[in-house]
């Protein structure tokens, strides 16, 4: 086994076990068109909650809940960096412990490497 690979399974195994820090989220890929064949699929992932932004409309400023989702850069644990669509793919997970899961829009890759993809949704 290489080293690269190594990175890629601990990923897995030590930042994505939900014994610990992570939890099971969906991930929901935008269908392009009619027969698609992507299904929404479960996939662990480390949340962090409510980190805020400002966003500037019509002259004025809103505080937006901005997470930041971990997850395994792979197509069968997590999200591929290859099948990735910002701004079309969803997130669904709870904006807190306790409350109900609802579908966030994955709006930016923040950071990769070859074991985990660090994603902003909103």
């Amino acid at each position: 086994m290489s080293l690269r690979d190594a990175i890629a399974d601990d990923a897995a195994a030590v930042f994505l076990d939900t014994a610990a820090f992570a939890e099971e989220v969906t991930y929901c890929p935008r269908l392009f068109q009619q027969g698609d064949t992507r299904p929404d699929r479960t996939i662990n992932a480390v949340v962090m909650r409510e980190t805020m932004a400002t966003v500037a409309e019509d002259g004025g400023a809103t505080v937006l809940p901005v997470f930041e989702v971990h997850v395994a850069n792979s197509a069968t644990l997590g999200i591929s960096s290859t099948e990735l669509d910002t701004g079309g793919d969803q997130i669904e997970f709870a904006a807190r412990d306790g409350m109900d899961a609802t579908k966030r829009s994955i709006v930016r890759l923040v950071t990769q490497d070859h074991g985990m993809l660090v994603l902003e949704c909103r």
